[in-house]
């Protein structure tokens, strides 16, 4: 029943409207959540949100878990008589798939179906693409628009949903801190969520100007990345040594292989792998860039950003069921392990292991060592 919990609280999320710097529907979901189990909501200045969820002794380094609260979309701008609206999009999504494309806005508490007529062919990564979209009747300026996909749906080991990048990682977080209240778990930890990841991580940025992350802070962002053809929907949650930018901090990721390994051992259906997933930049590379130490967790998506990648259409977005069970396990794993630098130096006892039941054989004369039998 516990993973049944956590996938119920996915759905709720993943019903939610969202896009770049229009995240209001997801941070409220995110208040109430807190307020009901009785935990505190910080907000920074760029409309970050932070919960702080400690149950016992403070740990000696703080750990960050974060997830970005947007998925590429549309915001309303205004309404050209009744029925033609203009609106701004942001995200990564190939301007030739805009028009004919059907969409929705959900405006004034009700969504509102429309289909695109012409959008600009140039996208530069923060600034909005003008779109022009036929709407059943008007739309609120600021009413947040998606592709119009259904509400979601389990098929099968699959998650579909309008938009699990990155909602499905903040989901993780929220079924994470559900469990952890439920059951008592002894850690101390920071659940952050950040705005505008998709318009270039605006809101990380700011949080990483501003000093709302404590500098010595560890942080393990999560995304739901792209699948590649080693890293597929379904084999596992993936721990990510690096993006197409940069390669995260080595003991962190060994941290977290660390703790993956435990419980791969302690359950036999758990299931992680460890990849480079080069199929975009994720916010770690920028938490790298402003000085802090930082590893990474993803899901494998399908569709990633609405995109049917091999027949080049929009489709909704899907994700393995057990590979977020398997997040949201790992995320508990981790803090129940708290920070330690202790993934070195077990690596290191595992080679001075193996190097004493054969380091022996450095002694052996090296001609009878040979493969050919010392021959000549």
């Amino acid at each position: 029943m516990t993973r049944k919990r956590w996938i119920s609280l996915a759905m709720e999320l993943l019903r939610l409207p969202t896009a770049p710097f229009y995240e209001g529907a997801v941070a409220n979901w995110l208040r109430a959540f807190a307020e009901k189990r009785g935990m505190k909501v910080r907000q920074d200045e760029a409309g970050n949100l932070m919960i702080h969820y400690r149950k016992g002794r403070a740990a000696r380094r703080p750990l960050v878990i974060s997830a970005h609260m947007d998925h590429p979309g549309f915001a309303a701008a205004r309404m050209i008589g009744d029925r033609v609206l203009i609106a701004q999009w942001r995200g990564g999504v190939p301007p030739a798939l805009f028009p004919g494309a059907r969409v929705r806005f959900f405006s004034e508490g009700a969504w509102v179906r429309g289909e695109v007529v012409s959008s600009a062919k140039k996208h530069f990564m923060g600034k909005p693409r003008p779109t022009k979209i036929v709407v059943e009747r008007p739309v609120a300026p600021g009413s947040v628009g998606m592709w119009d996909f259904g509400e979601p749906k389990l098929r099968g080991k699959t998650l579909r949903a309008r938009g699990h990048d990155d909602v499905a990682g903040v989901a993780a977080i929220a079924a994470m801190l559900d469990e952890a209240k439920r059951i008592g778990l002894a850690a101390d930890f920071l659940a952050f969520f950040t705005r505008a990841e998709e318009a270039g991580m605006i809101g990380a940025i700011a949080a990483s100007r501003s000093g709302l992350l404590p500098r010595d802070a560890v942080l393990v962002p999560l995304e739901t990345s792209r699948q590649l053809p080693n890293a597929r929907v379904g084999d596992g949650v993936v721990i990510r040594v690096g993006d197409s930018s940069s390669i995260f901090t080595p003991w962190v990721t060994a941290m977290i292989m660390e703790a993956a390994r435990e419980l791969a051992r302690q359950k036999r259906d758990f299931k992680f792998q460890r990849r480079l997933m080069d199929g975009g930049i994720c916010e770690s590379s920028m938490y790298l860039a402003y000085g802090y130490e930082t590893g990474g967790l993803c899901l494998p998506l399908g569709n990633y950003h609405n995109v049917n990648w091999e027949k080049m259409r929009l489709a909704s977005e899907y994700i393995g069921t057990d590979d977020f069970g398997n997040l949201v396990e790992l995320l508990l794993e981790l803090a129940r392990r708290g920070v330690k630098r202790e993934g070195a130096s077990a690596a290191k006892a595992r080679w001075e292991a193996h190097f004493g039941r054969y380091g022996s054989a450095l002694d052996m004369p090296q001609g009878k060592a040979r493969g050919d039998g010392g021959r000549k």
